[in-house]
């Protein structure tokens, strides 16, 4: 996918190390949530487009448009915010959730 940005421009535009830009350009594992969010926002295209979400992700492509609308124009920052928020809830609904 082409917008112009080099993989140095693109780390700064998302507040992300150059090493987390490479390790999604290239397809190594481990790349978090998070980190495909805020990229997905500065290119501005879905996560769908992002990972190349085949039929197994079908499901799952209208909660991924909906985190893009959600995020399509907030910073890196904001992002950052929102997704350790969202963790945080997760992590103790099991203590206030039956």
């Amino acid at each position: 996918m082409e917008k112009g940005l080099t993989q140095e421009r693109l780390a700064e535009k998302t507040e992300l190390s150059l090493t987390a830009i490479q390790k999604v350009e290239t397809g190594q594992s481990g790349s978090r949530l998070e980190t495909l969010i805020r990229i997905a926002a500065v290119l501005g295209v879905s996560l769908a487009v992002l990972v190349d979400i085949g039929v197994m992700g079908e499901r799952y492509r209208g909660w991924q448009d909906a985190a893009y609308l959600l995020f399509q124009d907030k910073t890196a920052s904001e992002v950052k915010y929102a997704i350790a928020v969202m963790d945080s809830i997760f992590k103790y609904k099991d203590k206030f959730l039956d």
